[in-house]
């Protein structure tokens, strides 16, 4: 029984390792999204530091429009608004964080392969010129293009180690415990036909305190600053 990574990475991306926004994480309601364009002074500004890597605001939108023509959306030049922009951000970050620590590890990532199959795909479906559109819009070249989606497949790749790693074995005891602390949630539902269920959710909940902690390592080794948070 696998844990769902995705979903793990971005509630953890948000939640209390520090990428949050404050009125998220004090509980206060979250304000309507903004409708303004950037600043002239954000166009290529520095948005964020892991380490000695700068993330430049042109190199969030960049990421943004190669992984939202990876996905098949038809809107990857928009113009990010500037909490469009903030998410970007922090994924670039979560994703510095762990390359680096990869390279620590010297662990090398593969992926090109992979990668350039999946273009290959989108640009078969007639989609080639939006591809060459990316690349002229930001002064790419088809290798800066790939590598960066690569290296996007490679820290998924590695976090879905990390969390095998980090899933535990859920013993009966556990999960007898669970459901005695909780049975008046469960509206008169029987053991055997909550087991599952119950030894999923204890999983989940072990991996990702698991992966909170060590974001939290990762954010001490290499210094960040996200200069897109006040």
């Amino acid at each position: 029984m696998k844990v769902s990574v995705p979903g793990i990475v971005i509630l953890l991306l948000l939640a209390s390792v520090g990428f949050a926004k404050k009125n998220e994480s004090s509980g206060q309601k979250p304000k309507p999204p903004q409708t303004s364009v950037h600043k002239p002074t954000l166009i290529d500004g520095t948005a964020a530091v892991v380490g000695k890597t700068l993330i430049t605001v042109e190199d969030a939108r960049f990421y943004r429009a190669l992984h939202r023509y990876k996905e098949g959306l038809a809107d990857a030049l928009n113009v990010e608004l500037v909490d469009e922009l903030k998410r970007t951000v922090q994924k670039m970050i979560f994703e510095e964080l762990v390359f680096e620590e990869m390279k620590n590890l010297r662990i090398e990532g593969g992926g090109k392969a992979e990668v350039e199959k999946a273009l290959g795909a989108a640009k078969e479906k007639g989609r080639k010129e939006k591809w060459r559109e990316i690349l002229a819009r930001f002064g790419k070249t088809e290798a800066e293009g790939v590598n960066r989606l690569v290296k996007s497949w490679q820290v998924e790749k590695f976090i879905q180690k990390k969390v095998e790693t980090l899933t535990p074995i859920i013993t009966e005891a556990e999960i007898e415990k669970y459901y005695r602390q909780n049975q008046s949630r469960f509206k008169g539902e029987d053991y055997l036909s909550l087991k599952q269920g119950i030894v999923l959710l204890l999983k989940r909940q072990r991996v990702e305190k698991g992966l909170e902690e060590w974001i939290r390592f990762l954010k001490e080794k290499y210094a960040v600053r996200n200069l897109l948070e006040g």
